[in-house]
């Protein structure tokens, strides 16, 4: 048992070593992660919503798969030898989660703001233009959105 526990220290020390040079975008990660948790947690019980360990659990399993789909694909690209490409992937999709996440965050900190005040004018006005309800105004985006909201995939 002890050699198990031997190995997996090891194992785990080794992966962090090579994560390394992306440890600054992980760190920014777990930010962003935890404001996103803790503005969902504030939303809810400023609205008397009941608190929800599954709907907790399965932030923390999509939180997972994200940390560790974004250290694959570094990992991936160290072991090709193509570190600084793998570097811009890493990056594009932090800047993908900041947006989704960013998002959803302002959503719940509008729930939370009293709507009379500046700040809500503000989070309101951000979060229209961060969840795209501009480019819904467009014609020719009609039908991309029309047909966006009868997909299972989309949020």
């Amino acid at each position: 048992m002890d050699s198990l526990r031997v190995i997996a220290a090891t194992l785990i020390a080794n992966v962090a070593g090579l994560l390394l040079p992306i440890r600054n975008e992980m760190y920014g990660l777990v930010l962003l992660f935890a404001v996103n948790f803790l503005m969902g947690m504030l939303a809810d019980v400023c609205n008397r919503r009941e608190w929800s360990f599954k709907k907790a659990l399965k932030f923390f399993r999509d939180a997972a798969v994200y940390f560790c789909m974004v250290a694959s694909i570094y990992l991936l690209g160290h072991f090709k030898g193509e570190e600084v490409a793998a570097a811009h992937c890493v990056s594009f999709m932090i800047y993908v989660a900041i947006y989704f996440y960013g998002t959803n965050i302002l959503r719940n900190a509008r729930m939370i703001t009293d709507e009379r005040s500046t700040l809500f004018a503000v989070l309101d006005f951000l979060y229209y233009l961060l969840s795209l309800r501009v480019l819904e105004q467009c014609g020719s985006l009609k039908g991309y959105f029309e047909n966006g909201k009868n997909s299972k995939n989309m949020v």
